[in-house]
């Protein structure tokens, strides 16, 4: 069994500490000028600093039960899908199973961005990965 890098165990990380609500642990794992993109334009404001990002993982990680899984790392970025409820209202594809994708960018083991993508096809796209 292949062990997991640094970047996806920081993103599961950021995910368990968000359910837990543990503010301060959480923000460590978060540059400052952190910022949050949504999958469709409108859909959500955009998070632009860490205390923004703290105050949506919170709501979508403990409120909704997301969790990332299915995780792609391609070194300073990671590509996962989300798991959760309330998906559709975020952007997600999909009438019975809406899916949800994101990508993290991290450096110096601290995220530097998340975007979130309505299909897989736009994060592997956006990712610079074939579908």
């Amino acid at each position: 069994m292949q062990t997991a890098s640094r970047n996806v165990e920081t993103v599961r990380e950021v995910y368990a500490l968000a359910r837990r609500a543990r503010h301060d642990e959480l923000r460590r794992f978060l540059a400052d000028d952190v910022t949050w993109d949504p999958a469709r334009e409108g859909g959500w404001k955009r998070c632009a600093n860490a205390d923004e990002v703290v105050k949506t993982l919170l709501w979508r990680a403990g409120m909704n039960k997301m969790r990332p899984d299915d995780f792609i790392d391609l070194g300073d970025r990671v590509v996962y899908q989300l798991h959760g409820r309330a998906l559709g209202r975020l952007g997600a594809k999909g009438i019975f199973f809406p899916r949800l994708f994101q990508i993290a960018v991290l450096r110096g083991g601290k995220v530097v961005s998340m975007h979130d993508y309505p299909s897989r096809a736009d994060a592997f796209a956006a990712a610079g990965l074939k579908t």
